[in-house]
This record gives structure tokens, sequence and C-alpha cells, in this order.
């Protein structure tokens, strides 16, 4: 009763939201078509960036496994200090193009900088707060002023978001499909973008539809789930801004070694309240093994563990050499990559590669003969999934 009440609720704030159905590039549609795909069957393995534009962690993975992972996120945290030839200069997608170039996948998300409450020039934050102390780390920035087009918020808001646009527009001009994941874990209430669930929806529209109308077509939008402190995870979805503005449905979880608590408190909770959308978990650190949650029924669509500033910062320095880690270390990876439904870089490209739009099968209309993972390996009995026949994909359901 509860949850009917509560998707009464949410109904009646967005019956007058509309989206139109948004263009998407070739390339979107080719990468979304896969995802829906592989979605239950396989998942993508993923890391994130040290930070912002670079590919250390995967470097690091690479280093200790000899695999890539499939995704390479990366963020705008810098946005404020990025310039022509400076130290962090996101107009130089290099970065993300030679990673595209192998087969990657590109995530990128958004730790949006504003004006800290200091004042101060030059002072930015996306942590919300009124800590003494943090005038220079914290933010108050009103969220809320999206509503109010004269405000000086808003003006900052779309500013903002039309720089991002050009970066996005380079990527798309390169041929690369972004997973786009803004405004993450705005339920949690510690970024400012979260601190109004409805100023909160209105930005992640007025951006989608900003986006549109500049061409920005070659995203996939990537929603995270989050709640507050003592507040049920059902309150998320206040920050939900519709179906119509959203692809993939996701949570961050750290600390959770239970893999069947993973399963029943995340992953079946974003599929009852998400159940025509792909689900992710787009950030863990310190969770159970791969193997123990897929095992447990948690089919995530990908994973990627949060980097470790102290072992992937510098790539040239003897902690790059280590195999431990404070969110994923090297044994957990290799747990991962031990199980044929863990997609990997060339996994992907093989994939991306090929046609995947070929009919499916069911076991029996396949047979037990000349089937093939998709690293090589011969099966008899093949159950679910993608694998190779006649050296050509085929998908069996």
């Amino acid at each position: 009763m509860v949850k009917l009440l509560f998707l009464f609720i949410s109904l009646l704030m967005v019956q007058d939201v509309r989206a139109e159905e948004p263009a998407k590039s070739a390339e979107a549609q080719k990468l979304i078509t896969l995802l829906k795909e592989i979605h239950g069957q396989k998942t993508l393995s993923g890391t994130m960036a040290c930070v912002n534009w670079n590919i250390s962690e995967a470097l690091w993975v690479h280093k200790h496994t000899g695999k890539w992972p499939a995704i390479a996120a990366f963020d705008f945290i810098h946005l404020p200090w990025s310039s022509t030839g400076g130290w962090i200069d996101y107009d130089d997608i290099s970065v993300v193009k030679d990673w595209a170039n192998e087969g990657g996948i590109v995530s990128i998300c958004w730790h949006w900088n504003v004006p800290a409450r200091s004042g101060k020039s030059g002072k930015y934050a996306f942590y919300w707060g009124t800590d003494a102390g943090k005038e220079d780390e914290q933010t108050t920035f009103d969220v809320k002023k999206i509503f109010e087009p004269t405000s000086n918020e808003y003006q900052i808001m779309m500013q903002d978001i039309d720089r991002v646009a050009g970066i996005l527009l380079k990527i798309k001009e390169a041929g690369i499909p972004v997973l786009w994941r803004p405004l993450h874990e705005a339920g949690g209430m510690w970024f400012w973008w979260g601190r109004d669930p409805d100023g909160c929806n209105e930005l992640w529209r007025k951006m989608y539809d900003r986006f549109q109308e500049l061409g920005v077509d070659n995203l996939i939008w990537v929603w995270t789930q989050s709640s507050s402190w003592n507040k049920p995870y059902s309150d998320g979805y206040r920050w939900y801004p519709g179906d119509a503005y959203v692809d993939i449905v996701s949570m961050d979880i750290y600390n959770e070694p239970n893999a069947n608590t993973i399963r029943t408190k995340c992953y079946d909770f974003l599929r009852e309240y998400s159940p025509t959308k792909l689900t992710a978990l787009t950030e863990c650190g310190s969770v159970a093994t791969m193997g123990q949650q897929w095992t447990a029924g948690a089919k995530w669509l990908y994973f990627m563990p949060w980097y470790d500033y102290a072992v992937s910062n510098n790539i040239n320095a003897s902690a790059f050499n280590q195999t431990s880690h404070c969110n994923a270390n090297i044994a957990w990876w290799n747990e991962a990559f031990s199980h044929e439904y863990v997609l990997t870089r060339d996994d992907v490209k093989e994939l991306m590669t090929s046609d995947i739009s070929t009919p499916t099968f069911t076991p029996k209309s396949v047979g037990d003969k000349g089937i093939f993972t998709l690293d090589g390996r011969q099966v008899e009995n093949p159950w679910r999934g993608i694998y190779i026949k006649d050296r050509k994909k085929i998908i069996i359901r």
C-alpha cells in the first residue's frame, strides 16, 4: 500500500513533465542497443579516473591483471580551472579518443563546482554546508534559483551547462557515445544540487533540453539514486526527473560485504522502482565480489570501483606497483575477471565491431557443438549470454 501511494504521488509530481523522444547519435544508439542486449546476461567492468581526465586506474588494473576494464569514467570536477594548455584542459579530448579508439566505453560524471560561500575569487565547492572554518570548501549555492532566469545562480548554471556541452560536442564529433552521469547522489543532500528535489529535477530537465537544443545527442543518461541519513531508499526517488529523461538507473555502494544485502536492498529496489530501466552499480568500494553479487542475483549492467588516490595518482611511483587498494584490490579484480559474464575492453571492441542485432536463439536450436565464449573457450552447454558460432556472434536467451 505504501509503495502504491508513493508511486501515485510520484506520478502526480511529474504528470505535467514531458520530453520529446530524444534524438540519439548513431553511435549512442548502437551502444544502448548493446547495453540492452547484455543486461542481465553480462556485466561491464569499469574504472574511475584518478580525480578527473586520465585512465590511471585502468592502467593499474591492466598492469596487475593483464586485462583492461570495459569502461573508463572521467569527471568534469575541475571545469572552473580548465584552460587551453593549462594543467587541466577538458577541450583536449585526446585521452577520451584514445580510450574509445581501443574499443573502450566512455563514462563522464560531474562533481559540479560552483562559487564557494566565502565568495573569494578562485574558490569553488560542490559540497553544501555551513560548517565554521570551511567557507572556502563548502557552498550554499541555491539550486532553486533554476526557477529564476534573472538570478545570478541561474546564469552560472546555464553558462556551465553550455561550457560542458561544448566539450561533449567535441566528443560527439569524434563519434564517441558517453554514459553521462550528472547530478549524482542528489537524494543524499550532501551536494548543492540535491538540496531541493524540485530544483534538482528542473535543473536536470533544463540541462537535458539545452543539450538537445545544441545537438548533444551522443549521451546515455544515467541517474544515481541516493537518500539522506535515516531516510528510506524510496525517498531518493523524489529527485527522479522522470522516465523520459533517464536511460539507466544506478546506485553507489560502499562497505557492504554481503552480496544478498546488495541484491535485496539495492539491486531489487532499483528494479522495483524502475522496472523499465537498465540498472548499474556506478560506484563501489569494499563490497562483495562480483561473483558473489552475480550469484546472489545482483546482475548489474556495469560496475565501477572508485579510485584510490594514493595508488594511482602517479603511475611512475612505487605505490602504483602495489596490489592493495582502498576500494577494490587486485584479488577482487582477478575474481571479477575470472567470470565469463564480466566483460573487458577487448570484449566490448569485439561486440561493437560485429553485428549485435543478430537473431537470438534458444539452447535447443543452437546445438552443443562449435559454441565459444567471447574469449575463445568452447562450451558444451551454453546458457543465456553472448557466444560465437560459425564465426558469428549469437545471443542465447
